[in-house]
């Protein structure tokens, strides 16, 4: 990053929003939020105040639990809070816009802007619409995608960039590249509903609602096994990861049981069924879902994963 790059622009000063501001400044860059909104001027005035106090208070917040040591003025100096929407958008070389979870808005912000906008890339901050959705009001296409952030954005690394068979492969490179500049963890998705993180959390948090209606345990037991067990285990080995290190067979057949007992919403998946015709249950047979290079010693990935999980403890056990 350079003093002569242009500014970040953030579309909605928001909670998400500024979230993706403080990111940004906090890491040296000048950041332009732009308030689309009609307010009066005393109501935009409160916004800016509001913006100002929300940032400085996530980063005392991160000072006191040591991982901010910079100056709070500094990074507030680097971030403008405008209606000129204008004169922000024609400099900018990545715009993300942040505004409601309504695609309706997206699109008269995408279209009205259209003019201004140039060669930016369009990161839409999303959970849940789709490219396609939006592609037909957006001045490119091709430089349109999507930036899942997870809430606090501030603090959740991973950022989900989410594209489409119109989307430039050099729009999406470049995103990445700057994502990973600021310390986020960007994995790269096609434009699917849920994403990735969505998708995979609805489905936990329906089978978590089901097991507190079918009478397994209350709601603070079943929060407390997932913060202590499936949930910490996933912060140290990925799901798929994870079923290749026990073996696709084991997942295969607890669906089977788990499939007769709750029913076909645990069918195994197709690939699992193909795997398990194929004896690719992962490193004890050499293949899995992941690629195992010549000889694997399966010993010692669990050695690596045990290690990671040691690491969380001891992390827990300094707080």
């Amino acid at each position: 990053m350079t003093d002569s790059a242009p500014p970040i622009v953030v579309v909605g000063p928001g909670r998400m929003g500024i979230g993706i501001a403080q990111v940004f400044a906090t890491d040296g860059r000048a950041v332009r939020i732009v308030d689309v909104k009609e307010r009066t001027e005393s109501e935009f005035e409160e916004k800016v105040e509001s913006v100002s106090e929300t940032i400085r208070s996530n980063l005392e917040f991160l000072g006191a639990r040591g991982h901010f040591d910079g100056d709070a003025s500094d990074v507030l100096e680097r971030i403008t809070v405008t209606r000129e929407a204008t004169a922000s958008l024609e400099t900018a070389e990545w715009v993300f816009e942040a505004l409601p979870e309504d695609p309706e808005i997206k699109r008269e912000f995408l279209d009205s802007s259209a003019d201004a906008i140039g060669d930016a890339v369009v990161a839409t901050t999303t959970s849940s619409i789709s490219v396609d959705e939006l592609a037909d009001a957006a001045p490119a296409p091709e430089r349109l995608l999507i930036t899942h952030w997870l809430n606090p954005a501030f603090i959740v690394p991973l950022v989900e960039v989410a594209h489409n068979e119109r989307t430039d492969d050099d729009a999406v490179d470049r995103t990445v590249d700057l994502l990973e500049a600021v310390g986020k963890e960007p994995v790269t998705c096609s434009d699917s509903p849920g994403f990735l993180g969505s998708r995979i959390q609805a489905a936990a948090m329906n089978e978590a609602v089901r097991a507190y209606e079918d009478g397994v345990a209350s709601p603070e037991e079943i929060d407390r096994a997932l913060r202590t067990g499936v949930g910490f285990r996933m912060a140290a080995i990925g799901l798929i990861e994870f079923i290749d290190l026990g073996g696709v067979d084991i997942l295969y057949y607890v669906n089977e049981y788990l499939e007769d007992e709750l029913g076909e919403r645990f069918e195994n998946p197709d690939s699992v069924v193909e795997k398990m015709d194929a004896n690719d249950l992962g490193p004890k047979t050499g293949a899995g879902y992941y690629d195992y290079d010549g000889d694997v010693d399966a010993g010692e990935l669990k050695t690596e994963t045990y290690s990671r999980m040691l690491e969380l403890v001891e992390a827990l056990d300094d707080e």
